[in-house]
């Protein structure tokens, strides 16, 4: 099976929060998360959306509650992995593998919903993140409440795989042991962001994740001021990031990214 990549939720920003020089028209930002078999990681998730935890669930923290309030999620109970699982022939237990991009509730919101996958994420941002009290993890969006009560025995950093050299992103890492899988630090958004390469592919294919949340924004440089730019962890690294992701879209390959409006990869 291909990569996919569902839609779980949707937010309603105005085009300039994303956009700089955007309009004040409502866009719909899509919450994506990645879904394939891997030969030897088996059925693989890309971060796993936002859903009821985040939500909906009765004991969330107040600072849970007033994150949802704020941001009006919509959940697309169509995009759930669950739902998208099932019309694949699967079930949330046959999940073997989770892979995660950052710390953000949309990209954990539903961790919990698997809990005999191996999990593997950003070792040094997720040590970071732990040691920070509740203030500094609330700056970088940290919410620990969504990690599941075993993460730590369940987690492979990504810093402990092999290391492969590439001629645009440098240092990456090998997550499937094939060479085709690969880690990519993409920072600048998020403590320990990272995208994911499948470099093997025809036309090879980058999720950069939340490198932009807009394509334009990415393609053209139309980067977005305040106040969506204040969530960024390294406004300079952000920009390196995207010259590094634009480079690989001028080199031929696709790339997609989770909360842009239009669906599909993009390339220049």
């Amino acid at each position: 099976m291909d990569i996919l990549f569902p839609d779980s939720a949707r937010i309603m920003v105005p085009e300039w929060m994303v956009l700089r020089g955007g309009s004040r028209r409502a866009v719909p930002l899509a919450v994506r998360y990645g879904v394939f078999v891997h030969p030897v990681l088996g059925l693989t998730l890309i971060d796993t959306g936002y859903g009821p935890e985040v939500t909906e669930r009765p004991d969330r923290s107040f600072l849970m509650r007033a994150y949802a309030r704020v941001l009006g999620i919509q959940l697309r109970q169509e995009g759930a992995p669950a739902m998208v699982l099932q019309r694949l022939g699967y079930r949330p237990r046959d999940v073997q593998t989770v892979v995660l991009s950052h710390y953000h509730a949309d990209h954990i919101g539903r961790l919990r919903e698997f809990p005999g996958a191996r999990v593997i994420a950003p070792g040094a941002a997720f040590a970071d993140l732990r040691g920070r009290g509740r203030l500094g993890q609330l700056h970088h969006g940290y919410f620990r409440e969504l990690l599941p009560d075993d993460i730590e025995a369940r987690m492979t950093p990504i810093e402990a795989f092999p290391r492969l050299s590439h001629p645009i992103f440098g240092q990456t890492f090998d997550l499937g042991g094939d060479r085709g899988f690969l880690a990519v630090d993409l920072p600048g958004h998020a403590l320990g962001h990272v995208g994911f390469l499948f470099p093997e592919k025809p036309r090879p294919l980058l999720y950069a994740v939340d490198v932009q949340w807009h394509w334009d924004a990415l393609k053209d440089g139309r980067f977005p001021g305040l106040p969506a730019s204040a969530v960024y962890s390294d406004r300079g690294a952000m920009s390196r990031s995207c010259a590094r992701v634009r480079a690989f879209a001028e080199k031929g390959g696709a790339v997609v990214l989770c909360h842009d409006p239009a669906d599909g990869p993009h390339g220049l």
